[in-house]
C-alpha cells in the first residue's frame, strides 16, 4: 500500500461562553492512499490527549468520510489539547470533522 501525504490540519471546537463549555483541539495528517480504505493511527502521546478522546476523533474521521463519500484516506491523530473539566468525547468528534471540513470541502 502507498500513501502520498495530502494534508496536515487542526481542528478547534471551542466555546468557552457556552452554558456547557467545550474544549477539543486536534492536530491530523491526512495521507492519500492507493486503495478504497479509511485507517487511522493514533501517533499523540497519552499525556496530551486521553484515549477517550482519541476514540471520539477516530469517530468522527469515520463518520465524516462515511457521510461525506470519503476513501482511500489515512488519518493520523498527531497532537491535541483538551481541558479536564471543559473537555468530552463528543467534543473530539466535532473538532475532527471541522479539521476535515477544511480539507474536503462540500
Amino acid at each position: 500500500m502507498q500513501k502520498k501525504l495530502f494534508a496536515e490540519v487542526e481542528g478547534n471546537y471551542v466555546r468557552p461562553f457556552c452554558s456547557i463549555p467545550k474544549y477539543a483541539i486536534v492536530t491530523l495528517q491526512i495521507y492519500k492512499l492507493d486503495t478504497d480504505e479509511i485507517l487511522f493511527e493514533n501517533h499523540c502521546p497519552h499525556e496530551r490527549l486521553p484515549q477517550r478522546f482519541v476514540e471520539g476523533v477516530e469517530e468522527g474521521v469515520r463518520f465524516f468520510a462515511s457521510e461525506n463519500n470519503i476513501q482511500g484516506i489515512q488519518v493520523e491523530l498527531l497532537d491535541g489539547g483538551w481541558h479536564e473539566s471543559d473537555s468530552h468525547q463528543r467534543d473530539f468528534m466535532l473538532a475532527a470533522m471541522l479539521a476535515l471540513v477544511k480539507v474536503f470541502p462540500k
